[in-house]
């Protein structure tokens, strides 16, 4: 079982530990992660001569304009004038499928491909954070789109916080955007949301869930005075409770807290002004297991069967159940590709591959910095600036098997950061237009 960890509403974690990949920060604030690349320049050949690298389509896009890429089709949304425009794009081919116009501005929009609909947030506000620091963007309520013909399906409150299958998990804001209200869980159709369940989370400091496989199990509730509450993601039936070590987020200081799971067990890592404490619970009963302190700060997170903990100079791999030490070693910026891959970035050498179980290099190291994806499946993309010709980036397939390093071709210079990979396909934005390149 692994977590996924949304964190604390509107809290930024020490600069030292922001290389962590974690696209669902971007998510909690509200900011479509905009896909960045300007494709063209000379493209790279696989064996036997098979064209590796081939610009597809582009549109134009905006600064502002927010991209969600699903399995065949990538919608792109624009706001003028106060008015939303959303347009369904073929993957493959950029022909248009469809468009329509809402009033008002969108949120960050989230894909219920099963469920046949796209959740958007109307009308996000800032949060007024100015007591508690807690910034970021909210709404109170949500349209739904069908994604086949754009139709508007239903309007519903709250924002949805993720979409699992045919459901969706909807959080309220209390009025002024900073904390919880409510969760709700409702199933997606398009006659309307079914209602599941209903909770209460007043008081609520941050929500992770854990996962069996790549399905949801477990939410994971956190409380500003500890109360920690472990819920059953289907029916939101209660099923363990106990107040645990927690401290509030303290801005001023750079102290956070944030919170990993590894088969049954739960770690809450509170990172203090100078080091920090990781503790593991069982998460069946939210009983301590074992406790280290005085570590330096960094952040933890799920790695193979263990927890990883990475405190800006090393990684170091615990046993989940017993806090023993399985194997550390040097690198920053480390995030898990996979249930048993960690990517670490070396500071001279690169980005290298490490089993999660062993801590040992799978395959050798390499330059350039990978593309966000949200499902890697056997492959990573990386990219990194070229140095002849000057202003181009070379584009690499990373197997995380084997760890071998494929190099495809060459596009032009490109901010990896602005960019999404979707099984054979690239898409990016840049000089005021999204495009779309095949890959591999």
């Amino acid at each position: 079982m692994t977590t996924i960890d949304l964190g604390e509403i509107g809290s930024t974690p020490d600069p030292k530990i922001g290389a962590e990949f974690s696209h669902h920060l971007l998510r909690r604030a509200g900011v479509a992660l905009a896909l960045l690349l300007c494709l063209f320049g000379a493209a790279g050949s696989t064996r036997g001569g098979v064209p590796a690298i081939h610009p597809l389509w582009s549109v134009p896009s905006a600064e502002g304009d927010g991209t969600t890429i699903g399995t065949d089709t990538v919608y792109l949304q624009r706001t003028t004038a106060g008015r939303a425009r959303l347009t369904a794009y073929d993957l493959a081919t950029g022909a248009v499928r469809w468009e329509t116009a809402l009033d008002g501005t969108l949120g960050y929009t989230q894909l219920a491909e099963q469920a046949g609909l796209l959740l958007l947030p109307v009308d996000p506000e800032m949060a007024d954070g100015r007591e508690n620091e807690r910034y970021g963007t909210y709404s109170q309520a949500t349209t739904a789109i069908d994604i086949r013909t754009g139709a508007v399906r239903w309007t519903a409150p709250g924002e949805p916080m993720l979409v699992e299958g045919r459901t969706a998990l909807m959080v309220d804001y209390v009025g002024d955007g900073t904390s919880y209200d409510r969760l709700r869980l409702i199933g997606l159709g398009p006659g309307g949301p079914r209602a599941i369940w209903s909770r209460d989370t007043r008081g609520v400091d941050s929500v992770a869930f854990a996962l069996d496989g790549t399905r949801i199990e477990k939410a994971i509730l956190m409380g500003r005075d500890g109360l920690t509450q472990v819920l059953r993601f289907a029916d939101g039936a209660l099923l363990a409770q106990a107040h645990l070590r927690w401290d509030p987020l303290d801005a001023q200081t750079g102290e956070y807290n944030n919170v990993a799971a590894a088969g049954d067990y739960l770690v809450v890592n509170r990172a203090r002004e100078d080091q920090a404490e990781l503790t593991v619970y069982r998460l069946d009963t939210l009983a301590e297991a074992w406790r280290i302190t005085g570590t330096d700060r960094g952040y933890a997170f799920p790695c193979g069967t263990g927890i990883c903990f990475n405190d800006g100079d090393n990684l170091t791999a615990y046993d989940s159940a017993t806090g023993r030490m399985r194997w550390t070693r040097p690198g920053v910026g480390t995030w898990a590709a996979g249930p048993d891959r960690v990517v670490v970035e070396l500071s001279a050498e690169g980005q290298m591959l490490i089993d999660a179980e062993t801590g040992l290099p799978v395959g050798e190291s390499g330059p350039g910095e990978t593309v966000w994806t949200t499902d890697p499946g056997r492959f990573l993309l990386v990219l990194r600036a070229t140095h002849e010709p000057p202003g181009s980036t070379a584009i690499t397939r990373w197997d995380l098997a084997t760890g071998r390093r494929d190099l495809l071709g060459a596009v032009g210079g490109l901010m990896v950061n602005r960019c999404q990979s979707i099984a054979h396909y690239l898409g990016c934005s840049q000089d005021q237009e999204f495009t779309v390149t095949a890959v591999g």
